[in-house]
């Protein structure tokens, strides 16, 4: 009976994935089919679409046909009330919950605001928060296991112990070759910070990228020296950072996740040629490692290969592209600008 559900399983998604066709949906509004700043999106394992709903203060969940499935607000838990919370972008831990990264509205009246790390469940149930210093927008969160840590069973005690090695890589023992060694699974979220201070009357950027781990506590910070304005984030298995930077035009690589003699290389660069960016945003990665780019100035959505080699537009001539996901067999874009697009659309993409 197990395999004869697996079969079924196996051949409904099979199915939904030859279902999918370009579908392009949404417009500018409050009402449940449109968007005010959809900035960022997620794809969940079972396809569905999570799209942040910026201005509308809200997670717009939808299907691979672009049909609205439900929404959820993002208002938080306060002291007293409930506080409105926008929305910058989203993504999945492992676990399948949803974190949110974005402002929360302190005073209104008076402009004050916060940044804020929120996590929900797919049906928007909220599960906790953390809070993060105001320095500057929060615009960009992904999701990774803890790369620094391992877990060895000691038999003769009969309990857990933690090991950690420079690296990420497991620490020899004794009862390695018995396969009782392996990963705590930790979740660690990684957030863009764009940090800006006024010297000498000029823009002074002090800019990064945090890691944090579920319960607040900042595990590293990443890139000062390197980023200038980053935007979007995504991470590949091993646990390396692909870091999209609009002001230097590029994607910045910090290679985390193994032990490599160089640990930063970054590829692009302004212009509108192949291989070219322009003010660069979303970011998202494939089965393969290929780097799937939102070259919002050129106004296209470009593929690198992993060593950041261009191999080739997926799409061009797409109106203030914003934010982009990947899911079994498609790509999902937001738009967002001063045209008025504030829409989403979802192409098929073969890995």
């Amino acid at each position: 009976m197990a395999n004869k559900n697996g079969n079924n399983d196996k051949r409904n998604n099979t199915e939904q994935e030859e279902a999918v066709e370009m579908v392009r949906f949404g417009g500018r509004g409050s009402r449940k089919t449109e968007f005010r700043r959809p900035t960022g999106v997620a794809v969940s394992q079972a396809s569905e679409i999570f799209i942040a709903d910026c201005l509308n203060e809200r997670v717009v969940v939808c299907n691979t046909r672009g049909k609205v499935v439900r929404t959820f607000d993002t208002a938080v838990k306060g002291i007293f009330t409930r506080k409105s919370f926008r929305p910058n972008d989203v993504a999945f831990d492992r676990d399948g919950n949803l974190w949110v990264v974005g402002t929360i509205i302190v005073n209104e009246k008076d402009l004050l605001s916060d940044n804020l790390l929120a996590q929900f469940s797919t049906e928007g149930r909220f599960l906790t928060k953390i809070d993060l210093p105001l320095t500057g927008v929060t615009s960009g969160v992904a999701t990774r296991a803890d790369i620094g840590h391992v877990r060895v069973q000691d038999q003769s005690k009969g309990k857990a112990v933690s090991k950690k090695k420079k690296g990420g890589e497991p620490k020899k023992s004794e009862e390695e070759n018995d396969g009782l060694e392996q990963y705590t699974n930790v979740v660690e979220i990684v957030v863009t910070d764009q940090r800006t201070r006024i010297v000498e009357r000029k823009g002074h950027s002090e800019s990064c990228v945090k890691v944090v781990t579920p319960d607040g506590t900042q595990v590293k910070v990443v890139g000062p020296r390197n980023t200038r304005k980053p935007t979007g984030v995504a991470v590949n298995q091993k646990g390396d950072l692909y870091v999209t930077d609009s002001w230097l035009h590029c994607v910045h690589v910090f290679m985390e996740g193994r032990d490599v003699t160089k640990k930063y290389k970054k590829f692009g660069g302004f212009g509108s040629g192949d291989g070219q960016l322009d003010s660069p945003h979303g970011i998202c990665l494939d089965r393969q490692g290929n780097v799937i780019v939102v070259d919002r100035g050129n106004w296209r959505v470009s593929v690198f290969d992993r060593d950041g080699k261009f191999v080739r537009h997926i799409i061009t001539d797409m109106a203030d592209p914003c934010a982009v996901a990947i899911g079994p067999n498609f790509l999902v874009v937001t738009c967002v600008g001063h045209c008025g697009t504030d829409t989403v659309t979802i192409i098929p993409y073969s890995h």
